[in-house]
């Protein structure tokens, strides 16, 4: 509509522009528009406002566009995972070096496979601790390493949460990874081990040599294996449930297999 009313005042000025000229019948080549100033002005006045027009509808398409793309981008980043099959059939065990938080005999086994970078797995992770909280020696939570490449703290902090594990803190050390993971650096992970009273020495030398570098790649070929694409990937008794699931769906998936 505003484009339509610049460009019928275009055409207006223009013809007025026209009349004037003929009676004017001016000799000036170095005029303009016309002889008359308020008319260059007015006339240049509406070219201006056009041209402005124009670039901000030709901004607007190209922003909605954008927007447009973007999102099926965002629901691709959690990650990839919801459109792998389900119905592969795993069989994932406990073994004794794996994190634990429960009953290691419970009757629900849950064993996350996740990345400590990944927004989604930081989103997932209060949910688990309800879980537990909620269903005690019920249910087992495993957490897999799982270090998306695409993440490039997500290594150093496996390896930084392997360590801590190694003085008995890995899950408080996670809890203040995720909680505070929109600020993390390379630097950040020296600090939490600080702040849970770790022996820094010790902490020091296990990161550097990366000593359980390997146990953190025998976690993520086995998702691999299992058919993990993305974080973060659950497996419920070894039923495949991926991406950042509700507390409500967790629960309902939960109360049918104890029933």
């Amino acid at each position: 509509i505003l484009l339509k009313i610049i460009f019928s005042l275009f055409f207006k000025f223009r013809l007025l522009k026209n009349i004037m000229e003929k009676k004017e019948q001016t000799k000036n080549a170095k005029k303009f528009i016309s002889n008359s100033p308020k008319l260059n002005f007015f006339f240049g006045l509406i070219v201006g406002i056009a041209i402005i027009a124009i670039i901000g509808l030709v901004a607007l398409i190209v922003t909605r566009n954008n927007s447009a793309n973007l999102k099926p981008a965002q629901k691709n980043t959690n990650q990839q995972a919801v459109n792998q099959p389900k119905d592969q059939k795993v069989d994932l065990k406990i073994n004794a070096d794996d994190l634990v938080l429960g009953n290691r005999n419970a009757p629900i086994k849950i064993f996350e496979f996740s990345d400590f970078q990944c927004p989604y797995c930081a989103r997932f992770h209060p949910v688990m601790h309800k879980i537990i909280k909620t269903y005690g020696d019920k249910v087992a939570w495993i957490f897999k390493q799982f270090p998306l490449a695409s993440h490039p703290l997500g290594m150093p902090a496996a390896i930084a949460s392997e360590c801590a594990n190694e003085q008995g803190k890995f899950w408080k050390f996670s809890d203040m990874v995720y909680t505070n993971q929109k600020k993390l650096t390379s630097k950040s992970f020296e600090q939490f081990a600080q702040e849970l009273g770790l022996n820094m020495d010790q902490y020091k030398t296990c990161v550097s040599e990366e000593k359980y570098k390997n146990k953190i790649l025998t976690d993520y070929n086995l998702g691999i294996k299992s058919g993990v694409r993305g974080t973060p990937t659950n497996f419920i008794n070894n039923q495949k449930v991926p991406g950042a699931v509700p507390y409500e769906s967790m629960k309902e998936i939960i109360d049918s297999l104890l029933k």
